[in-house]
């Protein structure tokens, strides 16, 4: 699949970026190392009203940015299809309800299906941002989480959602079962999460770490177990699973973060909406995403 290189253009700066270094900036809300921006900077690639800029170029409040992103070497991803259901689609976003089971990409473990694979397997374009195998991500779920994701089709549509997702303007909501009761009915998460220091496929809570804020409401207790709503108010890798396992009552069903469950095989938590802004038009988008059955069985008590 040939693919082409196309230009984004920022003609304001957002106050939080003001007097930042452009190289972290850019890699930040693109999720890109931070070398390649260094790189694309180096290329001519990003420019500040029409210069290149020094990769420690700190922004101002009237800058323009440019950024070409190229066309990557390859694709590596083959298209192969998965149970995936798409919710909606327009020429700048898909916006997909995924199944527990499936990546949204290939990752170390390279997994040939996915949610990617399935959107190229229906010939459905994604953003050249994340390619050769993140093409159109701009966040994610867990494999074994259940949910509601969007995914870009073209760079500029990346990098506005993208950023709506780095400045935490994007709400999204989870449904989850905790594997005890919660000793409030709501309340507020705030630990910052980072990578275990020994093993480094899993996330805990640290000082050193990035800021991670988890909301949460009991919406129904259930003997030994509570059915609660989070809504994160930042977006780290496993935040609810992990901020769940720092206050001693973790999901049911994680077998990373607490136990095995015989009720669940996975961990139970269902990505039930996502709210934001369209890129083309900043219309306000909401969806919805109704609750698997593996979850209804056990908050019904084994009725689905």
């Amino acid at each position: 699949m040939k693919m082409q290189s196309s230009d984004i253009e920022i003609h304001s700066i957002e106050d939080i970026y003001i007097g930042k270094r452009i190289d972290k900036v850019i890699s930040e809300i693109l999720d890109i190392p931070r070398n390649q921006i260094q790189q694309y900077i180096k290329e001519g690639l990003i420019r500040v009203c029409d210069k290149t800029p020094e990769k420690s170029y700190k922004l101002k409040k009237d800058d323009c940015l440019k950024i070409t992103i190229p066309p990557p070497k390859e694709l590596k991803i083959t298209p192969e299809d998965a149970p995936i259901r798409i919710i909606y689609e327009d020429e700048w976003i898909v916006v997909v309800d995924k199944p527990a089971g499936i990546v949204v990409h290939p990752g170390a473990a390279e997994e040939k299906i996915s949610v990617v694979s399935a959107l190229l397997f229906r010939d459905i374009k994604l953003s050249n941002i994340g390619a050769p195998l993140r093409p159109g991500v701009v966040h994610r779920i867990d494999k074994d989480t259940s949910g509601i994701i969007v995914l870009a089709k073209n760079d500029k549509a990346h990098f506005h959602l993208a950023n709506q997702f780095f400045v935490h303007s994007i709400d999204r909501r989870y449904i989850g079962i905790t594997a005890c009761n919660m000793k409030a009915a709501s309340g507020k998460i705030e630990k910052a999460i980072a990578r275990h220091r020994t093993n480094r496929k899993i996330f805990s809570v640290s000082e050193n770490g990035k800021p991670a804020i988890t909301h949460y409401k009991v919406l129904k207790k259930l003997e030994n177990m509570d059915v609660v709503m989070f809504k994160l108010e930042t977006g780290r890798t496993h935040q609810i699973r992990v901020h769940m396992k720092a206050i001693g009552c973790p999901l049911l069903g994680d077998a990373v973060y607490g136990k095995r469950s015989r009720l669940i095989d996975r961990q139970a938590l269902h990505a039930f909406m996502l709210k934001f802004k369209h890129p083309f038009d900043e219309r306000i988008m909401s969806f919805y995403s109704k609750l698997p059955e593996d979850m209804k069985k056990v908050i019904g008590g084994g009725k689905s």
